[in-house]
């Protein structure tokens, strides 16, 4: 199961050019600290961009230095490091909890639709939930009835250490997360310096370094924009309703979604789950009541909502799990190879489309039906993991279906390679942000606005759709 996983998400890594603003903006930062060497100041085009701390710009850096194609170098760490987490999340988990409920965890996490989508891309969201989640991990045996006391004061370094690598990745954010533990973790109040001294250890040299070479730019910028601000200014462009999350949720967990059930039947609601829960109550409230919102945001909180959902094997077998339960996952798995079509109408239009998905081949109807059939034709003890695999089979298949078409008519890169032969200079006619900061990176400079200078043709662009060329008078 670990290697269908481990396939599904190695393959095809640069199969689609950047998605987004942002990852060709990260993307941007990081190969620009391999070129110069300068792993303390942020730079997108030569200038400081103080948006997001520098773990994921490292990483880009290091894959970047290791000779990786622009896609590749970008994501691959991110993978890996996704990899690594849902072994050793199996691992803490099994020691705590056992092997069942650590089994169905991790493979559940691995296999739901906002952790697959977000170990594929290149953003801050994973790393910050791959170390958040850690340290919760690490806080588990301080909340057994019989209290795990040994080599408690590394417990608590390793407790900090994730966090500051967490801060490394999004700044305060874990930070505000973790305030649950000092209610749960208060008996242990006296080893608290433990975690704080490595937190400091780990993260402070950044920051010091950073606030030193730039002062307030950075501490206005990366505090006051990016931080407070996120709370209560529209300026961020990122403003939704209040219940936002309560959809998102329902997507992330996908196809998984049903198993919420799980939450109020069969589950021994000790302290650890209590702070699981805690953990994950607030910081979907904190989210919520944040005026500016992203689907990504909740992804840290997702691993500690899969331990809980795991946690129902724990006293009922997967064998004994009845087939009614699975029937709505397979139903959802079922769609899986629809939103191969659905999803490059979807992400080019900026509108969810379903008559994309009105002519489905042959094969996509074996994907379709494969999961119903396996559901009510294979043995119990089998159907859980073969519907894994049903997601994980149907998963590559979106991927090798999907990519190339994201590629033509939603990334920048297979546009540039069309025009980047012509003869003369580019600017930005008026162009969607995912097109500016996609095209100006492959282009390896800016995109500067047509008002700036003299140039010799401008890009415009209509919402998403794919960018035009005009030629302008000289």
């Amino acid at each position: 199961m670990a290697a269908a996983i481990a396939a599904l998400y190695l393959y095809n890594l640069g199969g689609v050019g950047f998605l987004g603003p942002d990852e060709p903006r990260y993307a941007a930062i990081g190969r620009a600290m391999a070129q110069t060497g300068d792993y303390v100041t942020p730079k997108l085009w030569g200038a400081p961009w103080f948006e997001k701390p520098p773990l994921l710009y490292w990483m880009t850096a290091a894959g970047t230095l290791a000779g990786f194609s622009p896609e590749v170098a970008a994501r691959l760490p991110v993978v890996l490091l996704s990899l690594a987490f849902l072994f050793t999340s199996f691992a803490l988990l099994n020691h705590e909890f056992g092997f069942k409920v650590a089994a169905a965890s991790a493979t559940l996490l691995a296999s739901s639709a906002a952790w697959i989508a977000f170990t594929e891309l290149s953003l801050t969201d994973l790393p910050l939930a791959v170390f958040f989640s850690l340290a919760v991990l690490l806080a588990l045996p301080l909340l057994r009835p019989q209290p795990e006391t040994r080599h408690l004061l590394w417990r608590f370094a390793g407790i900090g250490i994730c966090l500051a690598l967490a801060s490394l990745a999004k700044g305060l954010v874990p930070i505000a997360l973790a305030l649950p533990f000092l209610w749960f973790l208060r008996r242990f109040w006296r080893c608290w310096w433990a975690a704080f001294v490595s937190f400091c250890v780990v993260a402070l040299p950044w920051y010091l370094a950073v606030s030193l070479r730039n002062g307030s730019p950075f501490l206005k910028e990366f505090f006051l924009k990016h931080h407070l601000e996120r709370l209560y200014s529209a300026a961020l462009q990122h403003v939704q309703p209040w219940y936002y999350y309560f959809p998102v949720l329902l997507l992330a967990l996908f196809p998984w979604t049903p198993l919420l059930a799980f939450l109020v039947r069969g589950i021994n609601w000790d302290q650890r789950r209590r702070f699981l829960g805690a953990i994950f109550v607030f910081g979907f409230v904190l989210f919520s009541i944040s005026l500016n919102k992203l689907p990504g945001y909740l992804l840290p909180l997702i691993p500690s909502l899969f331990v809980l959902i795991g946690s129902h094997f724990e006293r009922t077998p997967l064998a004994h799990v009845s087939r009614w339960w699975l029937l709505p996952c397979a139903v959802l798995i079922g769609t899986i190879p629809l939103l191969a079509h659905i999803l490059p109408a979807s992400l080019s239009t900026g509108r969810f489309s379903l008559l994309a998905a009105a002519n489905v081949s042959r094969v996509e109807l074996f994907y379709v039906a494969a999961p119903l059939l396996v559901v009510l034709l294979a043995r119990r003890a089998w159907a859980g993991w073969l519907l894994v695999l049903c997601v994980v089979s149907g998963g590559i298949y979106l991927k090798a279906f999907a990519f190339p078409v994201l590629d033509r008519h939603v990334s920048a890169r297979w546009y540039w390679s069309q025009i980047e032969d012509i003869h003369g200079t580019f600017c930005d006619g008026g162009m969607n942000r995912d097109w500016i900061f996609g095209i100006s990176f492959y282009r390896g400079e800016a995109l500067k606005p047509c008002g700036t200078g003299k140039f010799d043709f401008a890009i415009h662009s209509q919402g998403r759709a794919m960018p035009t060329i005009e030629a302008l008078r000289r």
